[in-house]
């Protein structure tokens, strides 16, 4: 939240992009060269989930915690002591978007969203709408990885004063209601993929039960390639 504040407060400060680092993600990133080159020019990528907070320890790197990123977007909307901002949210289909917006419009005593729209659109139109709001502060998205991260490169180019931050379609479905959150105590245990596993098994069981062995051999496979060139 520090980081956030200190990007709205000081227009000037670049990069300004906040995206989030899942095993899903990290996956298509290892055959995507234009969502590396997004995700490594990002001012911020958060560990939004266990299995990058174990692998990076694992790798050495000392990451204490995961930064779920519904959990920080609620705290953003709540904290009283952010900058006043406004911003436009793009995600899930329109009347998600919508009612996402006007849930965290009625839950924020700082923040307004002036314009909510699906993730469903093409480039052009996203680029008209976001040329449409050049005052905008904050550009909230969530429309799935790689589209979430091209958009918000997209929109680094376009608004280049606001802060794109990839807060993740299941946040903007949990705020319109269309989905539930995993129970505090699976969060803190990273097993909010068994929940929405569970929720959505015929759409994610590809992601979870062939993607994380596939993440699982990967690390163990960058681990191997350091110890061999040392």
């Amino acid at each position: 939240m520090a980081e956030l504040k200190l990007l709205l407060a000081d227009k000037s400060l670049t990069p300004r992009t906040i995206l989030c680092l899942n095993s899903h993600i990290y996956n298509m990133a290892c055959a995507d060269d234009g969502l590396r080159r997004c995700l490594n020019a990002a001012r911020i990528v958060a560990a939004d989930g266990m299995a990058v907070v174990w692998a990076a320890r694992f790798l050495g790197h000392p990451i204490s915690e995961r930064c779920n990123m519904t959990e920080a977007f609620h705290a953003f909307l709540k904290d009283d002591t952010m900058p006043r901002s406004q911003g436009v949210l793009i995600g899930c289909s329109s009347a998600e978007a919508e009612a996402a917006a006007e849930k965290a419009n009625r839950d924020s005593p700082h923040c307004r969203i002036v314009k909510a729209c699906s993730g469903f659109l093409s480039e052009s139109e996203y680029k008209e709408i976001l040329a449409a709001h050049p005052e905008s502060d904050l550009i909230f998205l969530g429309m799935g990885s790689p589209k979430t991260e091209r958009l918000a490169e997209l929109a680094a180019q376009v608004c280049p004063q606001a802060v794109p931050w990839g807060i993740g379609g299941g946040t903007i479905r949990i705020e319109a209601g269309t989905m539930t959150e995993a129970p505090v105590v699976w969060r803190r245990l990273g097993l909010q993929w068994l929940h929405r596993l569970g929720s959505e098994p015929r759409e994610l069981w590809r992601r979870y039960l062939l993607g994380n062995p596939r993440f699982v051999l990967r690390i163990l496979s960058l681990a191997w390639k350091r110890r061999a060139s040392q």
